[in-house]
């Protein structure tokens, strides 16, 4: 009777996580139709990227919030089932509107909702799994989160087909992860005690590495986003076509995914070096799209991206659920994915710059800025190793070898 219980417990926590991270790396989901949304309202490639970057902002706000109360003044449950029902609104209602600064509203909503689950993610994984069942979990998570994207993106360019307000329907497939979410999602206790006791002995909850993986998400935000939600563009300047807008939105998703699942065999192999390796790869994936002249060209080298992307955002998350107390995952969590989304928010802004300089370009411009960071980042990482920081509880991160 104990093991049928414990089976049906783990099942529903490891439910549950999955639930969050296909509701939570769905920045994407409308990317095959930004282009289109543009030229219905008449904008210009700069400020039609607010659509992608309100909800980007949206989510650094909420993304806070959540690591300041989820667990100690609202409980996690009530925290993820809110953040599953902004997702929803925010995704759904967008199909009825006809104005753009409402649309931007709605797009605000969506992202306080993707905001939240992505902050949730690791602070769910590191609470109702086993301890031994977490790092699966983590990488099968990401796939099914980027898996989801995935979907999305590709269904969404198709219906963009029939008018740029219907690629919104496709958010209707994340009433099945929702569902999920009501029926599976555990309570689990609040730790202001775990918190209290643990400041009293005069731990650190943040070691100086939490900040730096805050400052390379921050970086890959900004230096990732015109390759993420200007794919459609790129693809636009070669094939107008939505559909094939779509097939290379997926590009990225897929690199996502693939990253997700080859990162352990990576870190593994390179230990220390994982993310000059990592940082290389976006390189490559930047650069290469700015080139790319033909659509299979740039569907690769956009699947680069998303897997540089992928493997970087998943080493961050290791460092972090290594480097912090259990009590301190879901703030310092929601520190580095609020930096990452602050970065994806600034990109409009960000391209607006690098576009009003004289004989610059907006869209192909922070490309080659990204690839130059990227590398000079790769060369950081070769001197310095996260892998070697003092453990919030006193302890050293073991070696990767």
């Amino acid at each position: 009777m104990t093991q049928s219980t414990d089976r049906k417990k783990y099942l529903f926590a490891f439910l549950t996580v999955m639930a969050i991270f296909s509701m939570g790396q769905i920045a994407g989901s409308i990317d095959a139709a930004i282009a289109l949304i543009g030229q219905n309202f008449g904008l210009s490639s700069s400020m039609t990227m607010y659509v992608s970057s309100v909800a980007a902002l949206a989510s650094v706000i909420f993304g806070l919030v959540v690591g300041l109360i989820a667990g100690k003044k609202v409980s996690y449950k009530a925290v993820a089932c809110f953040a599953g029902v902004c997702v929803l609104v925010g995704g759904l209602v967008p199909f009825f509107v006809k104005d753009y600064a409402v649309l931007l509203v709605f797009r605000a909503v969506y992202g306080i909702g993707y905001g939240a689950m992505m902050s949730l993610q690791n602070t769910f994984a590191s609470l109702t799994l086993p301890k031994e069942k977490q790092a699966s979990a983590l990488g099968i998570g990401m796939f099914i989160g980027y898996g989801t994207n995935c979907i999305l993106q590709f269904i969404g360019g198709i219906l963009a087909e029939k008018g740029w307000n219907f690629v919104f329907l496709n958010n209707l497939l994340l009433l099945i992860p929702f569902v999920i979410l009501l029926i599976c999602c555990p309570n689990i206790p609040n730790n202001d005690s775990v918190k209290q006791e643990a400041e009293k002995k005069g731990r650190h909850a943040y070691p100086a590495v939490i900040f730096v993986m805050c400052i390379v998400m921050a970086l890959i935000g900004l230096l990732i986003s015109p390759l993420l939600i200007g794919c459609s563009f790129l693809s636009a300047n070669i094939n107008p076509s939505t559909t094939i807008a779509g097939i290379v939105a997926v590009c990225f998703s897929l690199g996502c995914m693939v990253g997700g699942l080859v990162y352990p065999v990576i870190s593994k192999k390179l230990g220390r070096y994982c993310f000059t390796c990592f940082l290389l790869i976006a390189a490559i994936g930047a650069a290469g799209s700015a080139f790319a002249n033909a659509i299979p060209i740039l569907c690769i080298t956009i699947f680069l991206g998303g897997m540089g992307f992928s493997t970087t955002q998943s080493g961050a998350m290791m460092v972090t659920g290594a480097s912090v107390a259990k009590s301190s995952v879901a703030m310092a969590s929601s520190m580095i994915m609020a930096c990452f989304n602050l970065g994806v928010f600034l990109c409009s802004p960000f391209q607006s710059l690098i576009g009003s300089i004289p004989g610059s370009d907006a869209l192909y411009a922070p490309l080659y800025i990204g690839a130059v960071i990227f590398v000079i980042g790769a060369v950081f990482f070769a001197v310095y190793n996260p892998f070697q920081r003092k453990r919030y509880m006193g302890k050293k991160l073991s070696k990767l070898s």
